[in-house]
């Protein structure tokens, strides 16, 4: 069974990104699918009451991580072999039948294709400008848990060092020195790109451009800005 997730928590985003996500896959997905939101607040029949076991960790920068629960299936109940995770500020422009049919040597995650990767490579010891960027990911049933085990392993270090999950993943999971034997492989060129940032540096870098040939657009990931209400003007569209 072909699994999507997403993750709703606390108030930054109402009850409406998920059911526009949920729309989006039912319409963009010709395979077939169980849809489920991992969520603090659960209403529906496909959610999922997130775990707390992370919680007594919590210093200030924990919430981020609350999404990796799902990389062990059985803590979130989760039957299946195929998961495709997708955060609530995406657009979803093409058939998600794609991501369900990828070569799973590796699981995948966005690489920022929109990046320098010289500037990547500079700002590495600083935990600043991931390659990363885990807004949609992919994986089979148990190549995860490795990470979710290296997690619950070690909260208060991971928690206190790496502020955000996309730093965390760049420096133990991505190598953008060596991505043919990186742990986590980055979605090809053209998949995914960003609404703030660009496409494709240095060529492709036109900020706010609808790319229709991409199949999925991000938008949150931009720390100088983050307008939700941009994004609905665009579910429409």
């Amino acid at each position: 069974m072909n699994n999507i997730l997403c993750v709703n928590w606390g108030n930054k985003y109402g009850r409406e990104y998920v059911e526009k996500l949920k729309q989006q896959c039912e319409e963009n997905c010709s395979v077939p699918f169980n849809f489920y939101c991992l969520t603090d607040n659960p209403t529906e029949p496909y959610d999922i009451p997130i775990p707390t076991t992370w919680d007594s960790h919590e210093n200030g920068k924990f919430w981020a991580y609350r999404k990796l629960y799902m990389f062990d299936e059985d803590k979130v109940n989760i039957e299946g072999n195929h998961f495709l995770y997708l955060d609530l500020d995406v657009i979803v422009q093409k058939d998600l039948s794609y991501f369900f049919k990828l070569d799973m040597e590796h699981p995948y995650i966005v690489k920022g294709w929109w990046n320098d990767i010289e500037v990547c490579k500079k700002n590495f010891a600083k935990f600043k400008s991931p390659m990363v960027n885990s807004s949609v990911m992919r994986w089979d049933r148990g190549q995860l848990k490795k990470v979710y085990n290296h997690i619950k392993n070690n909260l208060d270090v991971i928690f206190f060092t790496y502020p955000t999950i996309d730093n965390y993943i760049n420096h133990f999971w991505y190598n953008m020195y060596d991505e043919e034997n990186s742990f986590m492989s980055g979605f090809p060129k053209g998949d995914v790109y960003s609404w703030y940032k660009g496409n494709i540096y240095p060529n492709d870098m036109e900020p706010r451009k609808n790319r229709e040939y991409c199949k999925i657009c991000l938008f949150n990931n931009s720390g100088e800005t983050n307008d939700v209400e941009e994004l609905k003007t665009l579910w429409s569209t």
